[in-house]
């Protein structure tokens, strides 16, 4: 572990491996079985010969209504809606964003 503390590129290389380890373990079909939550990350981080396991972000799935809304507000947020008002969605002329998101 002191040679991987020590040792810049083997602590970066370190960190990579461990942070596609649970990327990976994280991707795994077997949900039930392979869950990142029941994992001993201190112990995970140990065998990478790391002594404090790195912040890693995982992506989270959102599923169901939840996740089909979250999904739709992506689209109708562009600030040229569609109304009675503006049929055509088209933008304000004195609107002088090049990009509106």
């Amino acid at each position: 572990m002191k040679l991987v503390e020590k040792t810049y590129y083997l602590h970066k290389s370190a960190k990579e491996a461990y942070r596609s380890y649970l990327l990976a373990y994280a991707s795994h079909g077997l949900k039930n079985i392979f869950d990142v939550g029941t994992l001993d990350l201190p112990a995970v981080a140990k065998s990478f010969g790391l002594t404090v396991p790195p912040k890693v972000t995982l992506p989270v799935k959102t599923s169901g209504k939840e996740g089909k809304r979250k999904r739709e507000d992506k689209y109708s947020k562009s600030g040229h809606a569609f109304s009675a008002e503006n049929p055509y969605g088209k933008r304000a002329k004195d609107d002088k964003r090049q990009f509106a998101h």
